[in-house]
């Protein structure tokens, strides 16, 4: 498996204004619509459906596409077929296939990713895919999927404003816009109060309401409760998902006694998330919190919700180039994220924020403690 660390591509651009990925597709015969998709979007929860779907439609068909981001510990994870990521020698010897079109179409990260996944799909004959979007929906690149047979949007609140629109009216048109005429749209129990916006926006499309879930976590209830619904649909049994667990990252606890836990809250609604489920987990009196995130959140916000859980809040920076630097006004709480934990061997901990910190400080910790239990 190879090091999210390490980089296997060149590319030129994070985003641009004009995405070429389509363009790609039509000269190769639109190939990524030789299999049956449903896209997954939303602010929060995308990577738990999608990891959930993937399992469950595997009682159906006997080859089903996974691809999701961003990747925790290993680029590979980013692209699988039943739940088994691809290969080292499978991804670089796609990488090597695509070379000549990311620099005849100018694509993207992103567009890179899903093109190779396309093709490695494509390659091995998948009956059907479960394809998470990076960000929003309507313009990202896994709009480009056409043999769509639904959509699954998970709870939604504000992030990537700098991109998907400054409300949360904007950027839930910037999600259900990734919906093709007829494809049924499914919406989270979480994302219950935009349930008539969706229905009077898209008026080709069936919208269903997912259940509300009954997993113990709080925080993943209806995120089982959307992946039912849509198994229940197709005629999938739900035991299918029942012994699922959530991906890495999402309240993962690393120790117990006393408590280690990691989360990769990176927005305000996932931290509103993380913070009700942790109060069911564990007792939060002298919890201290280690807090860094990326660079254009709303790290402020954050801090005050985080604040409210516990008085122990620290901030701290780690090494990506969209790291938040901690500025001076935090200076006081500012700490050296290693030496802190170190330090605090005996205190219960989280450890929260972007998705980039989170999987930096579980490397560190497997190669501390050697082994995780998740509850």
């Amino acid at each position: 498996m190879i090091s999210v660390t390490k980089e296997i591509f060149k590319y030129d651009n994070n985003f641009q204004k004009q995405y070429n990925l389509k363009k790609c597709l039509i000269d190769k015969n639109n190939i990524q619509n030789n299999f049956p998709v449903i896209n997954v979007v939303g602010t929060n929860g995308k990577g738990s459906v999608s990891n959930l779907l993937s399992h469950g439609f595997q009682s159906k068909y006997q080859k089903v596409g996974l691809f999701v981001s961003p990747a925790f510990l290993y680029h590979n994870e980013r692209i699988q077929i039943n739940n088994v990521p691809i290969s080292d020698e499978d991804l670089m010897r796609h990488i090597k296939n695509v070379e000549a079109d990311i620099k005849k179409y100018s694509l993207t990260f992103f567009e890179i990713w899903t093109l190779i996944a396309i093709n490695y799909f494509v390659e091995n004959k998948i009956d059907f895919a479960i394809i998470e979007a990076g960000i929003g929906g309507r313009k990202d690149a896994t709009t480009v999927f056409e043999n769509q047979v639904a959509v699954a949007i998970t709870s939604i609140g504000l992030d990537h404003t700098e991109i998907l629109g400054e409300t949360v009216d904007e950027i839930i048109i910037e999600k259900e816009m990734i919906a093709k005429e007829n494809a049924v749209i499914f919406v989270s129990y979480d994302s219950r109060s935009h349930i008539n916006k969706i229905k009077n926006d898209m008026i080709y499309n069936e919208v269903i309401y997912g259940e509300k879930g009954m997993n113990i976590f709080s925080y993943q209830r209806n995120n089982y409760g959307l992946a039912k619904t849509i198994l229940n649909y197709y005629g999938i049994d739900e035991d299918t998902i029942k012994d699922v667990k959530p991906p890495l990252g999402r309240l993962t606890v690393l120790r117990k006694k006393p408590f280690l836990i990691i989360d990769g809250c990176h927005n305000e609604d996932g931290v509103t998330k993380m913070i009700k489920s942790l109060k069911t987990i564990i007792p939060t009196t002298n919890l201290k919190i280690v807090f860094a995130t990326s660079a254009q959140k709303n790290a402020d916000v954050m801090i005050k919700q985080l604040s409210k859980l516990s008085s122990q809040v620290f901030l701290t920076e780690f090494d990506h180039p969209k790291s938040w630097n901690v500025p001076e006004q935090f200076e006081d709480k500012k700490v050296d994220w290693k030496e802190f934990l170190d330090d605090n061997k005996n205190n219960n901990i989280i450890v929260c924020g972007s998705l980039y910190f989170v999987p930096q400080v579980y490397e560190w910790y497997m190669k501390w403690v050697g082994e995780w239990t998740d509850i």
